[in-house]
């Protein structure tokens, strides 16, 4: 066991250094690229005079200023490469050196004044010089790699190896021992099923089956949080039921339960996947629609909701004449936080309430 963590710990470890030469090889070539441009914008400008070259061969010295820094920072995890790093900062300080004084030769004496030829001679010179260092940091990086990667395939190896002597321990345990594993598995499904049925009464209605009030808080702000980023509307229904106490005072509380799982799955019958149903307490139903483009399609959830009363809900033989009475509070327009977007939606409902029940209204309208 020991055995694998430790070829698994190396595996890491090798990986993230392979990586790395990877980075430092990748930064030597964009320093040589650097380079390059800084002299192609030093050339353009000495042939043609535009001084928009300029500002190529000043990118190119910064890239050129960055990449030896990070090089120059990193040179601790690769001393192989320090010689050839510190000659090729030397030479790169020459070589933009004469860069500058082409540059400025340039400005005062023209293009052709006889000190140019030999800048660019040197120019030529110092850059390869400058490439051949480069090479040979490449060169070391790229030996040190593949060393990387040898013992990479070497620590692959040893953990399959050690994985299968592994599971070989493992299935031996496991036939020693097949009883009692047995035993603790169906101990542990059986503690897993009571754990999801104590965690699903938290967050359900124990009559109905939808969520609660409890689930109704925490899938509010999710929504709330995700439409504030991105900038997109939801509603929340709050659905009141007109007649139910009377049913509980006449028929009982027992008939008033099933009328209320009666509703809840008449409820859901005409809802869509995406539609979020709880029960909120009593006769309170919330609904929050969280995906929708014009309010219409709110109006036509709404009437939806409210014909499936036009004629009386059967439980159990009984014919029952309720209603239910809808306010709606849609974000951002009736509120910005999640609180006050629930009150609106209540007092909506009251105002559906007053208006003779049975309909729905948008609060404040």
């Amino acid at each position: 066991m020991l055995w694998l963590f430790i070829a698994m710990y190396q595996l890491v470890s090798f990986s993230e250094q392979k990586d790395s030469v990877d980075r430092q090889r990748y930064d030597v070539a964009a320093l040589a690229r650097a380079i390059t441009n800084a002299e192609s914008g030093q050339r353009g400008y000495l042939l043609t005079g535009h001084t928009l070259f300029l500002d190529t061969m000043e990118q190119g010295r910064a890239d050129t200023h960055t990449l030896v820094a990070r090089l120059d920072s990193q040179a601790s995890d690769f001393e192989l490469i320090r010689p050839e790093l510190g000659k090729v900062k030397q030479l790169i300080h020459r070589k933009f050196d004469v860069m500058d004084r082409s540059i400025q030769v340039q400005m005062r004496a023209g293009s052709y004044a006889s000190h140019l030829t030999v800048s660019k001679d040197k120019s030529r010179e110092l850059m390869k010089l400058i490439n051949d260092q480069l090479a040979q940091m490449d060169s070391k990086l790229q030996h040190l790699r593949s060393d990387y990667a040898q013992e990479i395939r070497q620590r692959v190896i040893e953990s399959v190896i050690g994985a299968v002597l592994l599971c070989i321990l493992i299935i031996g345990v496991l036939l020693f021992s097949y009883r009692n594993t047995t035993d603790l598995l169906g101990q542990m499904l059986e503690t897993q099923a009571v754990t999801e049925q104590l965690s699903h009464q938290v967050d359900h209605d124990l009559l109905t089956g939808l969520p609660n009030r409890r689930s109704v808080d925490e899938h509010l702000e999710n929504v709330f949080q995700r439409a504030r980023h991105v900038s997109k509307p939801f509603a929340i229904f709050f659905m009141d039921l007109d007649g139910f106490k009377h049913v509980n005072d006449e028929y009982g509380h027992e008939i008033g339960d099933a009328l209320l799982i009666e509703v809840a799955s008449m409820f859901q019958r005409v809802l869509r996947q995406t539609d979020f149903l709880a029960r909120q307490g009593g006769d309170e139903f919330v609904l929050v629609v969280g995906s929708y483009l014009h309010r219409m399609e709110l109006v036509q959830l709404a009437q939806r909701l409210i014909q499936l009363f036009a004629r009386p809900v059967i439980v159990r033989t009984m014919a029952l004449n309720i209603g239910v009475s809808i306010g709606i509070a849609e974000y951002p327009r009736h509120g910005k936080q999640v609180k006050q977007l629930l009150h609106a939606a209540d007092q909506a409902m009251y105002v559906s309430k007053k208006n003779g029940k049975n309909s729905y209204s948008f609060d404040g309208e």
